[in-house]
């Protein structure tokens, strides 16, 4: 977060900050330590942050109240639950496959999205972790990608990165606020598509300004 005043750069930070949050919550459910911290008061004020930065109020403040509703101990068991259930096949027909082969069409895991999203991952310099078991479409991964492009200021990769993650998101997203509601995954899911939303409304003022710029210096 950062209370700078809103500049572009500023911006930017803040939504990459915002995506970054988010990939960690479609990664692995918090534990308890995790949870702790989002239910501190620090914790509380980020997460309102983010709610008002998206204009997702209402999914912030539900947010904080299921987060609050059980001891850290005890929600983090059902966070890691649920998480299983959504995210891991284990109810195909509940759940909701982070992964963007599944959603874009080809309706397989490990299609042509993952040869994508290593291309842009190229595109970045940004390498995945040798342990990293999963494949370059999973929403975190495209989530993580999405904010070093924001952070490197890299507008075409922007472009390209939420152009590919809106393709399949909104199906996604459906699919886990209908498994999930007005849950924490649930109110994730919100997230991501209103931050995705934001980051497209915003980019071609940025790109206007960067072609008003280049005009200029000519």
């Amino acid at each position: 977060m950062t209370g700078t005043a809103n500049t572009p750069a500023a911006e930017a930070h803040d939504l990459a900050f915002v995506a970054e949050w988010l990939a960690q919550q479609f990664l692995v459910a918090p534990d308890a330590e995790r949870l702790e911290a989002m239910r501190s008061m620090q914790g509380q004020v980020a997460l309102h942050w983010i709610g008002d930065t998206l204009d997702q109020q209402l999914a912030a403040e539900a947010i904080c109240l299921e987060l609050a509703g059980a001891p850290a101990a005890r929600m983090s068991v059902e966070l890691q639950r649920r998480h299983a259930a959504l995210f891991g096949g284990i109810f195909r027909q509940r759940g909701a496959p982070p992964y963007a082969s599944v959603w874009d069409g080809t309706g397989r895991l490990f299609g042509p999205a993952v040869e994508r999203m290593q291309a842009l991952l190229r595109e970045l310099d940004v390498h995945l972790a040798p342990d990293c078991k999963e494949p370059a479409d999973h929403v975190a991964i495209e989530l993580l990608a999405l904010a070093e492009a924001l952070r490197q200021d890299r507008t075409p990769l922007v472009e390209a990165l939420v152009t590919e993650m809106r393709g399949w998101g909104a199906r996604f997203a459906a699919a886990l606020i209908s498994a999930d509601g007005y849950g924490f995954y649930g109110n994730a899911a919100r997230f991501l598509t209103a931050l995705l939303d934001k980051i497209a409304l915003a980019r071609p003022a940025a790109i206007a300004q960067d072609m008003a710029a280049t005009a200029a210096r000519i």
